[in-house]
């Protein structure tokens, strides 16, 4: 269940980046942008699960970065019939914003799919400081 949300919030944070950069300011379809969403989020899920765990928060970013932007403008050129200028830019904004939510998603994933309470700073045998 927790999988399903977690996927579930992934789609719309993707939906809603994509929407206001594809669909608001160069005003591509509302269904090629669910599309786009849908590969997006359901690819990058199953990066998450698989790169995340072995890595840190900085290289699962940097390929949610990578990706999200291959497959906005690929799909985007295969997808999207009617386009006066190219996808690189939107593609690029789009990947930007997307990798600052999933630096904040896969802490959502540690903390609440996996149940590590455990940051960045902290290790599994912290000593109390000492004044």
């Amino acid at each position: 269940m927790r999988s399903i949300e977690a996927i579930l919030m992934k789609f719309a944070m993707v939906f809603a980046v994509l929407f206001v950069i594809l669909g608001i300011v160069y005003g591509i379809e509302l269904m090629d942008i669910f599309l786009i969403s849908l590969v997006v989020t359901i690819v990058g899920f199953i990066g998450d699960l698989v790169i995340y765990p072995k890595t840190s928060n900085k290289v699962a970013t940097a390929g949610d970065w990578v990706l999200a932007f291959l497959l906005v403008w690929l799909l985007g050129m295969v997808w999207i019939e009617i386009l006066e200028s190219s996808l690189i830019m939107p593609a690029i904004f789009s990947a930007i914003i997307i990798a600052i939510g999933e630096w904040f998603f896969h802490i959502y994933l540690t903390k609440r799919l996996w149940e590590h309470k455990e940051t960045s700073h902290t290790t599994t045998h912290d000593e109390p400081r000492q004044s």
